[in-house]
């Protein structure tokens, strides 16, 4: 794996993935986990439009990634956009194995 430095907006944050799109989506996750929707229960369908109005004001456009450092200008750079969809459909994965998983359970 590799350690990525991974910056936009007011965010700031290094992380071992094993490529830009994993890293991309720690980012957007981390970013997530400070949204008081995110905090209060927000789930599935209800995280597309709420969520994503919320994570551009701490986001630019765009997520800078480097293997090397903050600040670079070889940095790669990920659509905000994209790295949101690739977390919306994990976190909608997640959540329909966790509901399988509670059923099967009885919970």
């Amino acid at each position: 794996m590799a350690k990525y430095y991974v910056q936009s907006g007011s965010f700031k944050g290094i992380v071992d993935c094993y490529d830009e799109e994993c890293a991309s989506v720690w980012a957007i996750q981390r970013v997530m986990e400070r949204m008081p929707s995110f905090l209060n229960g927000a789930t599935g369908d209800e995280w597309s439009d709420e969520m994503m109005g919320e994570a551009m004001f701490a986001l630019d456009d765009t997520i800078q990634l480097n293997e090397q450092g903050f600040d670079r200008n070889d940095s790669i750079s990920i659509d905000l956009h994209d790295a949101f969809l690739h977390w919306h459909q994990l976190r909608k994965a997640i959540e329909g194995l966790t509901k399988s998983w509670e059923e099967k359970l009885g919970e």
